[in-house]
Formats: structure tokens, C-alpha cells, sequence
């Protein structure tokens, strides 16, 4: 790769990540007790509910990571994150600095969960077409009662607690985004959803349930993706994919940019039922105001 063609990739590596994390610090707040801080080297999003991905650090800039100053600093961080009792991770981006953080997380007994591809497509390449399914139907989620629908087939995919369905519903309807749902004869069969920051379409939540794999689905929702893009304007579409969506992704032509590992805290044992009954006051209430100052 010549130099000129690495600083391209790593550009749109930059251009990537903050498209994503902006999109995730703008949903952020609507989940109960959702809050966002920028310490500067790390972005964070906390909330009360016990959904990893609105919990920890979105964005730590570990470029320049090396000396007791920041040690101290990532210390600082897990302190605070430490005094939560919902699950939380921390994203460690490749383009980032990840080789140096990821070591520095795991001697303090952080676990990689996975390691996700992330993935950019002009929205000027035509993505290849294969024969479509006649039973398959895209339809927009565009009033209340298919954000309803999107929602249901999202939490059973991804295995969401129903008790946060509103927040959902609420997500799908913003007017900075694009959903759509998947009909296969009539039936729920999948979901997908979009939101611009910039130029950049930001696919996400793209889900098939189980009875429908293999059908091609997944393709007709990204394809979906890209055309509602394009009219809206913007040049590219870029994921953060899963091990099964990257290889669709890649038949349609994305190429990875960067990549993203996200790392969480051993779990703890469970404790026993009476210090569960006396535990009174969920900490993950407190605001990061609250807690020390990190340098």
C-alpha cells in the first residue's frame, strides 16, 4: 500500500468512527438515566438500563499511550466505570490505537467480547444484484405502527429486554433517521436502520430472525440502506458488522477501513440473595459528575 492510499484508509477510519459515535452519543439520552461525557482522550455514554452498548467508553484515543501519566489516566477511567452495576464496555478502535490499549486493558483483567470489522461503501459504486426472492418485501418504517413493528422484530433478534421497547420506538421514529422492516410472505422477518451524520449513512440494527436466514434478506435490507442513502444525499454508507453481516457487506462491495474490539470486565460472581435484597441504591444512577474527576 502506498503512503498515499494509507492516509485515504486512515481518513475515512477517523471519518467512520466519528460518524458512529456521534450517531451513538445523539441516542444516548433518550435511554433512562442516559448521559454522555467527553474527558477529552475518552468519549462515554452511561445509563441505568443493563445494555452494554449505551455503557462505557465509545471512543479512547490511545495513540499516543505510553508513561505513568497515562496509566493513570486509563486508571482514572476504570475507577469510575467500576462504580456502576450495569454492564459496560470499552471500544477499542484500531485506527485508535488499540494495539496499545488492548494490553494495557487486559492486564487489568478486561476480556475481549469481539472484534467487529468496520466496513465503508461509496454510495456511487452499484452494489451487484443477485436474483431476488418474490415473497420478500422492504417496506419503510415510516408510521407508528410499523415503528412498532420494527421494534418487536428488533428485540427479538437481538434479545432486548421488552421493557425498554419504548425507547426503541422511539429511535426508529427520529427524523434524522431511516428504518425499514422485512416481509417474507407477509411475516416479520427483519429489520434496519439508518442515520446520517454529515455525508455518511450510519447502517446499523440490520437483523434477521432465525426462521428467515439464508434468504437473502439481510442483502435486500442493506440494499434498502443504500438507496435511501443516496436520496438523501450522502456519499457513503459505512457498518460496524458482525461476523455473519461482514461477509454480505463485502459481497456488495464494502472494504474494511478499521476495526473496533470491545472489552468488558470478567464477570463477577453472582452474589447470594441476601446481600441482593440489601443492596438498596442502583449506582448506575449516579452522574459522572459525582464521581472523581478524571485527570
Amino acid at each position: 500500500m502506498t503512503d498515499l492510499a494509507r492516509r485515504g484508509l486512515v481518513a475515512r477510519a477517523e471519518r467512520l468512527d466519528r460518524a458512529v459515535v456521534a450517531v451513538q452519543t445523539r441516542l444516548a439520552p433518550l435511554f433512562p438515566g442516559g448521559e454522555i461525557q467527553d474527558t477529552g482522550r475518552a468519549l462515554w455514554t452511561l445509563s441505568a438500563t443493563p445494555l452494554p452498548v449505551v455503557n462505557g467508553v465509545i471512543r479512547y484515543d490511545a495513540r499516543d499511550f505510553g508513561g505513568p501519566e497515562s496509566e493513570r489516566y486509563l486508571d482514572s477511567c476504570l475507577a469510575v466505570l467500576s462504580t456502576y452495576d450495569v454492564p459496560w464496555r470499552i471500544s477499542a478502535w484500531e485506527h485508535l490505537g488499540a494495539e496499545l490499549l488492548m494490553p494495557q486493558l487486559i492486564a487489568r483483567g478486561l476480556i475481549g467480547t469481539r472484534r467487529a470489522p468496520a466496513m465503508w461503501l461509496d454510495v456511487r459504486t452499484r452494489a451487484p444484484r443477485t436474483a431476488d426472492e418474490n415473497d420478500i418485501e422492504i417496506r419503510p418504517a415510516a408510521n407508528p405502527s410499523h415503528h412498532h413493528l420494527w421494534t418487536q422484530i428488533f428485540i427479538k433478534v437481538f434479545g432486548i429486554p421488552s421493557e425498554y421497547a419504548d425507547v426503541f420506538e422511539l429511535i426508529v421514529g427520529q427524523s434524522h433517521s431511516f428504518s425499514a422492516v422485512a416481509l417474507a410472505a407477509g411475516r416479520p422477518a427483519g429489520c434496519m436502520s439508518m442515520a446520517i451524520q454529515d455525508d455518511l449513512a450510519v447502517v446499523d440494527n440490520i437483523g434477521v430472525l432465525p426462521s428467515f436466514r439464508r434468504r437473502g434478506i439481510g442483502r435486500r435490507l442493506l440494499e434498502a440502506a443504500h438507496e435511501a442513502a443516496a436520496a438523501r444525499g450522502a456519499k457513503a454508507c459505512v457498518v460496524v458488522a458482525n461476523p455473519a453481516g461482514s461477509g454480505i457487506c463485502a459481497r456488495l462491495g464494502y472494504h474494511v477501513v478499521t476495526s473496533v474490539t470491545h472489552l468488558m470486565p470478567v464477570p463477577a460472581p453472582a452474589p447470594d440473595a441476601f446481600a441482593c435484597a440489601s443492596s438498596g441504591l442502583r449506582r448506575s444512577q449516579r452522574r459522572l459528575a459525582d464521581q472523581p474527576t478524571l485527570p
